[in-house]
């Protein structure tokens, strides 16, 4: 039976003579060898091409309706439709993933998700989010007393700090340092885990390799590294028709997990990050700028600042509260909220610098 895959890819970009959206398709047949490495492939026509083509616009269409609605400022919108496929008419799954950049007083920010069901659910997790902190102008002074209150990572920056801790741990480097520490409790109870890329219903990556979720830290404790194959973490090679080989996924797919903790009342926000600026940087720190809020005073803005190594930073965790959400940018993460420390107390530590941008 054929093995089949289709990329439908969406850009829609809002002009005064109305929106402007391109769609572009790929939908190729791949050929495996007895060991389940692909070999090849060739690209095909069929009609769930134009299906997913159809899909793909109304995403963007409905998506940008319903935040320029909310929002002003939408500047782009991008959505992609994966489906991998037994038969040109039978889907065996799917996942989709929608990114939209707004230009808000606080600067560009990007609002993203991704998941396996129906492409109109990712429209309604962006909308149905809490937005009304991104209407309104941050102001230039923080409340007074906020570097003593707790802080609440909501999911979009809760996620920067889970990629910058998966990417130390799969390093070169971090690699290296994951086997010398392996077994070590270096964090709180908190899970860290590398999902694959290919969905439930296959049990292989495009080199053979069983594809199965990796934990890189495992309730606080750091687990060994898998050997890589051919520049590939195990279980996450992908095959690129242009370029007619394998390689890592474009896009590296991550889950949080942890114990459950209150939300502090008092507590500092940080809910959306501010993009076009530099976020990893080659010493090991993020620096990610956020509009933040006091929880009992949501409509005090501000835009914090937070300067730290990630692994760092996770150690001051209490916990996780809120739901489950996937964030999608320049990562797949899903995550709750993170509850942490206080600005004062990650300070004191020497852990990381909590500033204000005015």
């Amino acid at each position: 039976m054929p093995e089949l895959r289709l990329r439908a890819s969406g850009l829609l970009t809002p002009t005064s003579a109305g929106p402007r959206l391109t769609v572009s398709l790929d939908f190729v047949r791949l050929r495996r060898d007895a060991s389940g490495r692909v070999l090849g492939s060739v690209r095909v026509d069929g009609s769930a091409a134009d299906a997913a083509a159809k899909n793909v616009a109304l995403l963007l269409t409905d998506a940008a309706a319903r935040i320029g609605g909310a929002l002003d400022g939408l500047q782009s919108a991008v959505a992609t439709i994966h489906e991998w496929r037994a038969d040109t008419d039978l889907p065996v799954s799917h996942r989709s993933d929608l990114l939209l950049r707004v230009e808000t007083a606080a600067g560009p920010v990007v609002l993203g998700t991704a998941g396996p069901g129906a492409p109109p659910e990712l429209v309604s997790a962006v909308a149905g989010q809490d937005l009304a902190v991104l209407a309104h102008p941050p102001a230039a002074e923080p409340p007074a007393g906020w570097r003593d209150r707790p802080l609440i990572l909501r999911p979009a920056p809760t996620a920067v700090l889970v990629a910058g801790a998966a990417f130390s741990l799969s390093s070169r480097k971090g690699r290296r340092s994951a086997a010398q520490l392996a077994g070590r409790r270096v964090l709180p109870a908190l899970t860290i885990r590398d999902l694959p890329v290919v969905p439930a219903g296959y049990d292989r990556d495009d080199l053979g390799d069983p594809a199965e979720a990796s934990t890189l830290v495992d309730a606080g404790r750091i687990c060994p590294p898998g050997r890589w194959r051919d520049g590939v973490p195990p279980g996450r090679a992908v095959w690129d028709h242009d370029a007619a080989a394998c390689g890592p996924p474009p896009i590296v797919r991550l889950e949080l997990d942890g114990p459950d903790a209150l939300t502090p009342p008092n507590a500092i926000e940080l809910q959306w990050c501010v993009e076009g600026l530099q976020r990893y940087h080659g010493d090991g720190t993020i620096r990610v700028h956020c509009v933040a809020r006091p929880v009992d005073r949501p409509e005090e803005s501000f835009v914090v600042v937070l300067h730290g190594k990630p692994i760092h930073l996770l150690r001051h965790a209490h916990g996780l509260t809120g739901p489950r959400t996937a964030v999608y940018g320049d990562s797949d993460v899903t995550t709750r909220s993170l509850v942490l420390a206080s600005a004062a107390e990650l300070e004191g530590a020497g852990h990381a610098v909590v500033s204000v941008n005015p």
